[in-house]
């Protein structure tokens, strides 16, 4: 029995790594292969990263094989607090609920090399962004805070 999981395993894994087994012991693919020779890729995968048998990340792709989005459980509470947006396969954008009350109060921006250059967040909870943080090649240069909820800054770190 231990022998049959072990051989479904590794099929799986071969299977997202793009191996087709038959063509694998065969003889190379031909130019005018069927569309069941050619490779297949995932739309979504589904992982548990701390194998305690809760999904706590989904990775979702396009036609193309190009991830477009990560969800993933950062506290392993059972729900989904962050999200990872992807463009042409470089990560772009970034929201996370941070406090747990299953709003989003964390947004990051990042460069199109993938570089964060910019956050900002709802540290309070009224549903009104009041840091600020400024990136340079990944490394914070300057935050900013509204102490008082006007929605303007009235503090300045410079880094």
């Amino acid at each position: 029995m231990k022998k049959l999981i072990i051989v479904c395993l590794c099929g799986v894994v071969l299977g997202f790594m793009g191996f087709d087994s038959v063509s694998a012991q065969q003889e190379p693919e031909k130019k005018d292969a069927s569309p069941r020779m050619q490779q297949i890729k995932a739309k979504e995968i589904k992982l548990d990263t701390n194998y305690d048998g809760k999904i706590d990340r989904i990775e979702i792709y396009n036609e193309e094989g190009k991830i477009v989005k990560i969800e993933a459980d950062t506290t392993n509470d059972g729900k989904m607090n962050e999200w990872i947006y992807f463009k042409d396969g470089v990560r772009s954008k970034a929201e996370r609920d941070v406090n747990g009350d299953g709003k989003v109060d964390s947004f990051l921006a990042y460069d199109n090399k993938g570089v964060l250059i910019k956050s900002e967040s709802d540290t309070n909870g009224d549903g009104t962004v009041d840091e600020w943080g400024y990136y340079k090649d990944g490394n914070l240069t300057k935050a900013e805070k509204d102490t008082n909820a006007d929605g303007k800054p009235d503090t300045w770190v410079t880094y």
